[in-house]
């Protein structure tokens, strides 16, 4: 039986404790309430949109969500979404009907959540669910954003070294979501379900990456291309807060990593933003630093697989990365399964709209006449991806 209570409270890591009263979440909740918006306004666009009806374009929505779309840096408009026509209509009700109902403004935030157009949220109080001290003013933030707790991510970084914190980052939300998902189910039903405590043990317990066996490696690194695989929103995280998709969620832990080994200039002001004349402006600016804390999680993640080529790359290996080695072996051929046969570099496209329309269209199929229509979601996601191939 499924133990829903432990899914929406803090466990202990391995004792798996689940013990804070429901009613904590609403005053200690930072960022967006809970129920996934994005999937009920595909499951509506499947059932009343026509067949030959396309997609929402990404740079469409970007321009009504945030002040600045060309800027790595733009906070969220404060005036709600039109959410016009029955579609959304409906989509609404059956938040409601599910227990999630959400106004106007919250549903602004959540897919701003989502699709990863919100910053690291400087400045977190939390008293429920306190930021892990992470030893750098923002690190703890970002981290509490992915929704992993400092044990977990101090045990990922001992182990690969700041060399490799980009591997780390993704062994770090791995282990973590093995965590929740031990935590959501009775331990008679863990086999069944291939949860597996052991390689929880082993990986919390290692001293060095040595200790560690291939098949624990392995299997992480599985988990990870599952969830990465697949789209799931709106849940609330172990941490009390709305988890973040999982490929945005290690982009976070990445950067909270490189925030803990410091910068000759500080691209951050002290009260998390940017500073103007230092911080980098763009992903790849190879020179200057972004200022982490306050690019918004789709610009983390453009960072963060750059870093992590550079970390996996088998022909750079140094002094610094070769700790990592054994561990990025198994994580460089990783790649979520909806990329298909498309270059790996086309990840960071991965919280664009049409990518997460055709993900969800693609789980909510149940009878012909969806199936038809999640089959027109994927053709455009492959040409939406193709395009983006060819133009870059």
């Amino acid at each position: 039986m499924r133990n829903t209570g432990a899914c929406a409270i803090a466990a202990t890591l391995l004792t798996m404790l689940a013990t804070a009263p429901a009613s904590s979440f609403a005053s200690s909740r930072v960022g967006p309430p809970a129920g996934d918006i994005l999937s009920a306004w595909v499951r509506q666009r499947l059932t009343d949109v026509p067949a030959h009806d396309q997609l929402v374009a990404d740079n469409a929505v970007t321009r009504d969500m945030v002040t600045l779309p060309d800027s790595i840096y733009t906070w969220v408009r404060n005036q709600p979404l039109g959410f016009r026509g029955s579609v959304w209509t409906r989509a609404f009700s059956s938040l409601a009907t599910n227990g999630t109902p959400m106004t106007r403004a919250e549903a602004t935030q959540a897919i701003a959540w989502d699709l990863g157009m919100t910053n690291g949220y400087p400045g977190i109080v939390d008293p429920v669910f306190p930021v892990p001290v992470m030893g750098d003013a923002w690190a703890g933030t970002q981290l509490a954003k992915a929704g992993v707790t400092e044990e977990i991510a101090r045990k990922a970084l001992a182990l690969t070294g700041h060399g490799a914190s980009a591997v780390a980052a993704n062994y770090a939300v791995a282990v973590q979501i093995l965590v929740d998902k031990l935590a959501c189910f009775d331990a008679t039903q863990w086999p069944a379900l291939g949860l597996r405590k052991d390689v929880l043990e082993r990986f919390m317990l290692a001293t060095s990456a040595a200790d560690l066996r291939n098949y624990d490696l392995v299997y992480l690194v599985r988990l990870l291309q599952g969830e990465l695989s697949t789209w799931h929103a709106g849940e609330i995280a172990s941490s009390g807060r709305r988890e973040l998709p999982t490929m945005l969620r290690v982009a976070r832990v990445a950067a909270a990593f490189r925030d803990m080994q410091g910068y000759v200039a500080d691209p951050c002001n002290v009260d998390g933003s940017a500073r103007l004349g230092v911080a980098a402006t763009h992903p790849d600016d190879a020179t200057n630093a972004m200022c982490m804390v306050a690019a918004t999680d789709r610009a983390v993640l453009r960072w963060y697989l750059q870093s992590l080529d550079r970390q996996t790359d088998p022909v750079r290996v140094n002094f610094v990365t070769a700790v990592a080695l054994r561990m990025s072996r198994f994580l460089r051929p990783m790649r979520p399964l909806w990329l298909g046969v498309l270059g790996k570099d086309l990840q960071s496209y991965g919280s664009h709209v049409e990518v997460t329309e055709a993900l969800v269209a693609s789980q909510l199929v149940d009878d012909e006449s969806t199936e038809s229509r999640a089959e027109r979601y994927n053709e455009r996601l492959a040409i939406f991806l193709c395009d983006k191939d060819i133009e870059g």
